[in-house]
């Protein structure tokens, strides 16, 4: 397409559709978003298969408590963790958190949907 300097005068009359509402970590049909942000990369770091593997048995868990089937993958995915000390081994700054390394997986998946759900 050639374009001339009156073509460039002109404002433009494209009107481009409004852009999708972004989703959370739970989308509407209850899949899980591994691209959300709240992740922090979790999905596609060094550790990224065993941390899909361990989320996604604790979401579709149907154990009571839930989650609790899900030992194997969780201790498949803080063995990988421990692989990846520099990766894995953020510091919060509170020295009380400091002494719990283990991901609160339970509070990530209630506090996301709650916000996606408005519950």
């Amino acid at each position: 397409m050639l374009c001339n300097k009156e073509d460039h005068t002109t404002p433009s009359s494209i009107d481009l559709p409004p852009p999708d509402p972004p989703q959370g970590l739970i989308t509407s049909d209850g899949e899980i978003n591994w691209s959300c942000p709240c992740l922090g990369g979790m999905a596609t770091g060094p550790c990224g298969v065993e941390f899909r593997d361990a989320f996604s048995c604790f979401h579709y868990s149907k154990a009571d408590p839930k989650g609790s089937d899900c030992f194997e993958a969780f201790r498949a995915m803080q063995d990988c963790f421990l692989q990846y000390p520099t990766v894995y081994n953020k510091s919060s700054g509170n020295e009380e958190d400091d002494d719990d390394h283990s991901l609160n997986i339970a509070n990530l998946d209630e506090r996301d949907t709650t916000d996606i759900t408005g519950a």
